[in-house]
């Protein structure tokens, strides 16, 4: 592996996600760790967008056809929810800011259920952005790991490893009961949470992958169309 190849900015990407996956886990790791990666995860995010600061320096120029609207609109909700949701869990954090937030803050019923929450919202929107970008993304590391496949193993691959996901995402979907977390409903423990660790990771892989596939399938066919 050629390790002059992978830029910084690959290296975040590839981080976001396993730092986020690792916050989600919170009913598996200390509640200080969970806040401190919480932190350090929004730090990359904010280094994610220092990178890609092209894009809101674009955002008034070129043509808007509908894969860059529906682009567009996808970030800015990620960049949106993903403030809520890391706002709300400092208001109410148990350990970094405790003596710092005021008690009403801290024990608000409504910024607790944004906070876990939310977070669903930001596995469905960023797979969604993932997808969309997938191709190009994709492609980098192909390069980065001077990784080739033939096509037809390629699709065989993808096939196998697509149905995998499915599988595992809707399962997980269910056993987490996402549709009431998106709800706002109150929630704290699920069938989900009966497992271990590695498969509620692997769990929320599954979610975050089905929308991944759909961000995908997006990206295809507007690009064929």
């Amino acid at each position: 592996m050629d390790r002059g190849k992978l830029t910084n900015s690959m290296i975040i990407t590839i981080l976001l996600p396993i730092m986020f996956l690792l916050v989600m886990c919170f009913h598996y790791i200390p509640k200080v760790l969970h806040e401190v990666i919480g932190v350090a995860w929004l730090v990359l995010v904010g280094v994610h967008l220092y990178q890609k600061r092209q894009w809101f320096k674009g955002l008034g120029k070129g043509n808007w056809n509908p894969l860059r609207v529906i682009g567009t609109v996808i970030n800015i909700l990620l960049i949106a929810v993903v403030l809520v949701a890391v706002l709300a869990g400092l208001g109410i954090s148990n350990h970094l800011l405790k003596d710092i937030m005021p008690l009403e803050i801290q024990r608000s019923i409504t910024i607790h259920q944004y906070h876990v929450s939310l977070p669903y919202l930001i596995l469905i929107v960023s797979g969604i952005h993932w997808g969309l970008h997938w191709k190009g993304w994709i492609t980098q590391w192909k390069k980065a790991l001077n990784v080739e496949l033939s096509p037809l193993i390629g699709r065989i691959m993808g096939a196998l490893l697509g149905v995998a996901v499915l599988a595992v995402g809707v399962y997980g979907s269910f056993l987490n009961r996402v549709g009431d977390r998106l709800l706002m409903k109150h929630i704290f423990a699920t069938e989900a949470t009966n497992e271990t660790g590695v498969v509620y990771a692997l769990l929320m892989c599954g979610i975050m992958g089905i929308y991944v596939l759909i961000g995908k399938a997006v990206a295809a066919f507007l690009k064929r169309n």
